[in-house]
């Protein structure tokens, strides 16, 4: 088996899958209503929402960023606030996360792995270090979310 489509297997599975970890995205985002999704513990905390704007942010820029060769980071990092907590923004939310898990899926169906030992633009990693650092991303950001949803469930 080949090195992407061993990567391709791990962003499957942690998305709507059976990964060792437990949990996925889909089964885990499908347990939370609109207003679960974007509340707030504090003021300055951020909602199970924010995190996956971000995490799907990242997602689309990073990929993006290796067909141009470049990205750069916005200021606020993706964090913003959710303005209309409705159920068809959640949809369009979920969508979107969905439209994400397809384009990484196609690319790393279609990619020259002769890449992944090339350093990426003048960072100090490779395009192998960043593509396995999204899908790190993403689980670190699922635990979150796990966690989030465990507490919001308790407390609504």
């Amino acid at each position: 088996m080949k090195e992407s489509q061993r990567i391709q297997s791990l962003f499957a599975k942690q998305y709507n899958q059976d990964p060792w970890l437990g949990v996925n995205f889909v089964d885990k985002l499908a347990q939370l209503s609109p207003n679960q999704a974007a509340f707030k513990f504090t003021p300055d905390a951020n909602s199970i929402w924010e995190i996956l704007n971000h995490l799907i942010s990242w997602r689309e820029m990073v990929l993006e960023g290796i067909h141009e060769k470049k990205y750069t980071s916005p200021s606020h990092n993706f964090f913003l606030p959710i303005s209309e907590p409705s159920q068809i923004e959640w949809k369009k939310t979920l969508d979107r996360l969905n439209q994400s898990q397809d384009s990484w899926l196609t690319y790393l169906s279609t990619m020259d792995e002769a890449i992944f030992d090339e350093q990426f633009n003048d960072k100090n990693y490779t395009y192998y270090e960043l593509i396995l650092g999204v899908l790190h991303h993403d689980i670190y950001h699922l635990g979150q979310i796990s966690l989030l949803a465990r507490l919001v469930s308790v407390l609504r």
